[in-house]
């Protein structure tokens, strides 16, 4: 049993939390770098699906137009595009560019799925110089743990079924984002615990989400923005709209976790101390903290402005979210505020879609300024490999021809006329690991358009 000591200690380690302000930032200057992922999930972009309230031939109309409107979204990555006027011109009539559709009916909805056509739209994006995103999207896991009205924390798994769930699943398919939830099987519960995800520790995050083979990860956690009760806040947390090395960030954490089992221990050394042992128990019984001493320098206390600054968030929305983005070596902090979880949840996705296309959508080039390089693939020694290898390359959003000009034993030269720039077809491939950069002993990617095709 603990003692009172350690009981507090305990206590003063999550209250520990309360150290650092929030600045609201926008979540893609936060996620303002490059990601290197290593696998992707190819997404159906040219389908979207409305939920509508009977199947009449107005309401295929209206739902329609609104499929459009979503592949439009889906395909170049941003809502605003919906400004062009040649993407306003399609709009008025959606039927044109229609390939099919069908009824889909799921938990008591009914849903108008539309399936467009996909080369017109690719046409009309590039003829627009709009970005297109072509539809291998990295692959994500939300680690999401929601304050509830009486103070518990639950952590969303995909076997829930709440209104948060159903607003994070809905956005990212609408975005054309493979986002999963994690299972809370027995596996994870030992890989992480609530208060791993509640702090955002991208420890234990990154070591939860290896079984789910994910390219990115985000941490999160949902509660009322209420001024009066000051949430509790990891004692290494960073102010909002900061990015780090992940391997700083991780040492940190390590270093953390090891000063926090030193004080427990050297607390329950002294347990027999009758003048901290009576502070821990008039603490306890008072429901309130260790007073802060000025000699404890992993315990940083509000200032007035923070104080100030929290209150004015209240006036933001009435709840707040903050999360913490790990990818591509890096980890990055923020805040956004809103009326419920659902719309919190929707605008996390939404900031998180807009960063990805930035990143992986291909804004177009006019036919005459189109770039043609030649790159080299080793490894292309049979028919079938020379077929699927043409294959990939044309299914590329940023490559408009490839065609094979030269063949040397396994190696063969392809001739690519290129949509977008040459960084763009690096991004692309970087989502797969179907072609890879040839490196040196050293890892160093040699000089040259070269690279290695895998089977």
């Amino acid at each position: 049993m603990l003692t009172a000591v350690e009981r507090n200690t305990n206590k003063g380690n999550r209250k520990r939390w309360r150290c650092k302000q929030f600045l609201g930032l926008s979540i893609i200057a936060l996620l303002n770098y490059t990601t290197l992922v290593d696998a992707a999930q190819r997404v159906v972009v040219n389908e979207a699906q409305i939920q509508v309230d009977d199947q009449s031939q107005k309401t295929q109309q209206a739902a329609q137009k609104k499929a459009l409107r979503q592949v439009f979204v889906k395909m170049s990555g941003s809502t605003r595009v919906l400004e062009n006027a040649g993407i306003r011109a399609a709009l008025t009539s959606p039927q044109s560019l229609l390939r099919s559709y069908r009824f889909a009916f799921e938990n008591g909805r009914t849903y108008y799925v539309a399936e467009f056509d996909q080369t017109k739209l690719s046409e009309l994006l590039q003829r627009e110089m709009l970005p297109l995103w072509g539809d291998r999207r990295p692959e994500t896991i939300v680690w999401l743990a929601k304050e509830d009205e009486s103070d518990a924390r639950i952590i969303l798994d995909e076997s829930l079924n709440t209104e948060l769930q159903h607003a994070l699943k809905q956005t990212a398919k609408e975005r054309g984002v493979p986002l999963s939830l994690p299972l809370m099987d027995l596996t994870d519960s030992v890989n992480i615990s609530t208060y791993d995800v509640w702090g955002r520790f991208a420890g234990p995050l990154r070591t939860a989400s290896v079984r789910y083979n994910v390219d990115n990860i985000i941490g999160a956690r949902v509660y009322r923005n209420d001024a009066s009760a000051i949430p509790d806040l990891p004692d290494n947390a960073v102010p909002s709209g900061t990015v780090e090395s992940l391997d700083d960030v991780l040492s940190d954490e390590t270093l953390t976790n090891e000063q926090d089992v030193d004080a427990v221990d050297a607390l329950s050394n002294n347990e027999n101390n009758d003048f901290i042992d009576q502070q821990a128990i008039q603490a306890e019984q008072a429901n309130i903290e260790t007073p802060v001493t000025a000699e404890d320098s992993t315990l940083i206390p509000f200032t007035m402005d923070e104080f100030a600054d929290y209150a004015k968030r209240a006036e933001e929305g009435e709840y707040a979210l903050d999360w913490v983005f790990i990818g591509g070596g890096k980890v990055s902090y923020g805040s956004i505020y809103g009326d419920s979880p659902e719309a919190l949840g929707s605008q996390l996705v939404d900031a998180y879609s807009n960063y990805l296309s930035s990143l992986y959508a291909v804004v177009g080039i006019e036919a005459s300024e189109r770039e043609v390089v030649n790159v080299s693939i080793a490894n292309i020694g049979s028919i079938s490999s020379y077929a699927s290898a043409t294959d990939y390359l044309n299914s590329l959003s940023v490559i408009e021809s490839a065609s094979l000009i030269e063949q040397s034993g396994s190696v063969a030269v392809y001739s690519l006329t290129l949509i977008g720039t040459y960084d763009d077809l690096l991004n692309s491939i970087k989502l797969e690991s179907k072609l890879r950069p040839v490196t040196d002993a050293y890892g160093q990617t040699v000089k040259g358009h070269s690279f290695y095709w895998n089977k």
